[in-house]
């Protein structure tokens, strides 16, 4: 009979565990391909390590105290059941392992189990260059792909058949797209070998591949758990995240910005309404203490900017925490794809007179009267002064520019020092069940604003990536994009090689070298450590023969043969 039961119990196991709540995401990745490093989490949040700010503007590999200018940033998603209940899930700091969101997606039921949450902790990541390193092998064989190629051949595309092989779990079984891709041959499945690669895939536009992609999928169902950082009831929300750099020198704004689009499936059997999503930001341009904030609603784009022109409180000091100096920039958050129809400025719990009706929100309620552009108590923005208990209701917080006097801005109200929070929105309305929407943002610093009161650029930065947008990001760099470079951009000494080749280019440093036998396969890379204007690639190993070596760089690629004798 003991052992009987003890059978039962271990054949109960799986079903226990799998009965068990979703945990807490602990997957993070830094993106990193231009002049921003970002960290991206797999929670809802953005842009910070859960204990500092990063969104790094001109980040430095080698130094890892540099200022930032978003301490956090988190999706928030409210609306209304056909019972008139309140569906409620947001990200802010996540702070004592309270949390809405948890990895995977979701079943067609909406639902999710603890285990898939745990092997969905992870982000997918692939770089434009090994998109073209792909590219040019082809065609190859399954084991060539996985072996070389493992970004691409994992990528969780719908109906990857080399997906397992690379993870170890398979994809959901779903007619419902996962990470996007570039379909070679338009039959909607994702395969490699037929030509498919990674890409951005933002409705409306062709596919593209810019300079660096992160994708993650979470969901907010967290396999029955409770919303411990909201306390709201679940929406039965899958949320797929997409984001992306373009390496642009001759483009400063998009060296500068870091791109996200969050596609939206409601996987619940009814309807929401009132649904609304937005995006909470805590913006501290390196010190926390002397920031202004206001909107544009007509670029459909919040700002930041610091108070006076030196960063930080006192002088351009801040308890620690690190500083621009001289040299605060300003930082945007701008709506690309849909309008920006709420905008309220929060107050931090920090202390001081502020109306506790303007502070940080407790219950399910509160969030989504912030979300829907209302006080924490449920009364109206209002025009002039703080904007809280006025006679005018309105729809966006501070939208005048700092450097009118005569415009409503901080600087014109001369609000107190202080650390604030930011909740922008756009309404969706009636969502059915099924029902798939995005919203793609542009996080963008700018530099060298005129201070005090000031924005320098960022309006005229802004005005250009609305422009690149509605262009479909047509034209902007790309690897794909760049025509291959003449031979003589590069020279091979000695070639034939024995055991080292040296490879010359006075133009320009690449981002990748690498070497591919007669088969395609790649047998050498160098990524890391390029000189300046030559590098010394090892050869040896390699069998006598005929290869190719390939430079890779923003301007083009170089393909030279190479031979090596023994």
């Amino acid at each position: 009979m003991q052992k009987l039961l003890l059978s039962f119990a271990i054949g109960l196991l799986p079903v226990l565990l799998d009965a068990q709540p979703c945990s807490n995401s602990q997957s993070s990745i830094d993106i990193t391909g231009n002049n921003v490093r970002g960290r991206i989490q797999n929670g809802g949040d953005l842009f910070t390590d859960l204990q500092s700010g990063q969104f790094i503007p001109n980040p430095d590999p080698l130094n890892f105290s540099q200022p930032s200018t978003i301490f956090a940033a988190g999706l928030w998603l409210g609306g209304v059941d056909p019972g008139g209940n309140l569906k409620l899930a947001a990200t802010d700091y996540r702070s004592n392992n309270r949390f809405d969101f948890s990895p995977g997606p979701l079943g067609p039921d909406g639902t999710t189990i603890n285990a898939l949450c745990s092997v969905w902790d992870r982000h997918f990541w692939i770089q434009d260059d090994q998109v073209v390193a792909f590219r040019a092998a082809l065609p190859m064989d399954a084991s060539t792909l996985k072996a070389q190629h493992p970004g691409i051949a994992g990528w969780p595309g719908i109906g990857n058949p080399h997906f397992q092989d690379i993870h170890g779990f398979s994809l959901p079984f779903s007619d419902q797209s996962l990470a996007p891709f570039y379909d070679e041959n338009n039959d909607g499945i994702y395969n490699p070998l037929h030509g498919d690669y990674p890409a951005v895939l933002v409705r409306g536009m062709a596919p593209f591949v810019p300079s660096e992609i992160v994708w993650s999928v979470f969901n907010d169902q967290n396999a029955g758990g409770f919303h411990s950082g909201s306390g709201g009831k679940a929406l039965q929300m899958e949320v797929q995240l997409t984001a992306w750099t373009f390496d642009c020198p001759n483009e400063q704004v998009l060296n500068n910005t870091i791109f996200t689009a969050h596609k939206l499936i409601n996987r619940a059997s009814d309807v929401c309404d009132s649904t609304y999503v937005g995006i909470w930001a805590d913006i501290d341009l390196g010190c926390y203490l002397d920031d202004y904030v206001g909107c544009n609603p007509d670029l459909n784009t919040i700002f930041a900017y610091n108070q006076d022109a030196i960063d930080g409180q006192p002088g351009n000091s801040c308890q620690g925490t690190p500083t621009f100096g001289d040299a605060p920039p300003v930082q945007t958050i701008t709506y690309l794809n849909r309008p920006m129809d709420k905008f309220i400025v929060a107050n931090g719990n920090f202390g001081g007179s502020q109306p506790p009706g303007t502070l940080d929100p407790q219950t399910p309620a509160e969030y989504y009267n912030y979300l829907t552009g209302s006080w924490r108590d449920g009364s109206p923005l209002t025009q002039g002064g703080n904007g809280y208990g006025g006679t005018t209701p309105v729809d966006h917080h501070f939208p005048g520019d700092p450097a009118d006097p005569n415009a409503w801005s901080m600087c014109s109200t001369s609000l107190p020092f202080g650390d604030y929070r930011l909740v922008s929105s756009a309404k969706i309305g009636l969502l059915e069940p099924g029902q798939v929407e995005e919203l793609v943002l542009a996080w963008s610093f700018h530099p060298n604003p005129v201070l005090p009161c000031g924005l320098g650029t960022a309006m005229a930065d802004v005005q250009n990536l609305h422009n690149i947008y509605e262009t479909g990001f047509d034209k902007v760099c790309s690897a794909l994009n760049t025509t291959l470079l003449p031979e003589t951009s590069i020279s091979l000494a000695p070639n034939p090689a024995t055991d080292q080749v040296v490879v010359s280019y006075p133009n320009q440093l690449p981002s990748s070298i690498r070497v591919f036998d007669v088969q395609g396969k790649l047998v050498r890379e160098v990524v890391a450590g390029l000189g300046s204007t030559e590098t010394t690639i090892s050869t040896s190993g390699l069998p006598a023969g005929l290869y190719t070596l390939q430079w890779n760089g923003k301007a083009g690629v170089v393909s030279r043969k190479l031979a090596i004798m023994r």
